[in-house]
Formats: C-alpha cells, sequence, structure tokens
C-alpha cells in the first residue's frame, strides 16, 4: 500500500458551523514571547492571501500529522516555517486550545525565547511577513478570527508563565 498523501494527512475538515479547519487531527502552533527592556513581545505570522483567511495574523503553526502529538505538531511547524526562532528548549507548559462543536481543535502553546530573536520567514506561500508585536498592541493587528477569540487567554498564559 502507497502511503497516504499529505492532502490525506493535512486536508480540510467540513464544519457545519465555520465551513471548514485545516488538519483532520486538528492543528496546532506556537506563540512565541519574549520579554524585553521595552515590555513583552509575541511573535505573530501575518497569513499569505494564498492561505485559509489569509491577510490575517496569527500563530505559527499548522495541521498535525498523523503519529504526532500537538506539542510536536508546534515545534514541527515553526521549525517549518521560522529560520531563527530557537524553540530547541522551549518547554510545553500550559497550552489553550480552541475548540470547535465539530470537535476540531486548534492548540496554542505560548513558548518563551530570548528578547529580540532574528527571525526570517521559511516558508513564503504560508506567511507573508513574521513580526514581534507588543502584548498592548496584538489587538490593533487584523487578527485571524480563532486568535482574535483565543487572544485574552492567551495573554494571561504568557503573563502567568512570566510572573511564575
Amino acid at each position: 500500500l502507497a502511503a497516504p498523501s499529505v492532502v490525506e494527512m493535512s486536508g480540510w475538515v467540513r464544519c457545519a458551523v465555520h465551513g471548514r479547519h485545516w488538519g483532520v487531527q486538528g492543528a496546532a502552533g506556537l506563540l512565541p514571547f519574549a520579554v524585553t527592556s521595552g515590555g513583552v513581545q509575541v511573535l505573530l505570522a501575518l497569513r499569505s492571501h494564498d492561505t485559509h483567511q489569509g491577510g490575517t495574523w496569527g500563530t505559527i503553526g499548522g495541521a498535525i500529522e498523523p503519529g504526532e502529538t500537538p506539542w510536536q505538531a508546534a515545534v514541527r511547524e515553526a521549525n517549518e516555517e521560522a529560520a531563527g526562532l530557537e524553540v530547541a528548549e522551549a518547554q510545553a507548559a500550559e497550552s489553550h486550545r480552541y475548540g470547535c462543536v465539530s470537535g476540531w481543535a486548534y492548540v496554542t502553546f505560548p513558548v518563551r525565547v530570548q528578547p529580540a530573536s532574528p527571525v526570517t520567514i521559511r516558508s513564503n506561500w504560508e506567511t507573508s511577513d513574521l513580526r514581534w508585536i507588543a502584548v498592548d498592541e496584538v489587538d490593533s493587528y487584523p487578527l485571524h478570527p480563532a486568535l482574535t477569540e483565543s487572544w485574552p487567554d492567551l495573554r494571561k498564559l504568557v503573563e502567568d508563565q512570566i510572573a511564575s
């Protein structure tokens, strides 16, 4: 038997509420954050116009592949999408689960990284820009709808990690 194609592993899940979600086994991503002298910043990705919800800002992430945990998928996707992001030593602490009535979910892991990490795009078909954004300014960006809904909880997770 031939191995399943990438499309079969990373395809769309139909949803009566949202139309569709990417990742038949769900999806996961990282929300890298850094504490700088100017405050806390998070790294967000501007989704390419060739992607679902293109033109919005979101986390670095994607579909969970067979045999992967959400954490493994998030780290793999970060390595595929962002060069220079040092996540090898990052720990999966708390996570946020954005779930849908369809059963599909996106798990986000806030991870602390070194300040001013120079990060560049590896996959420009998925990502148009990567930008360190002050947490107080995140709401002023056109966010992916799921990130808009998840941001208050994610911000609290970031702040709790800094406080501990």
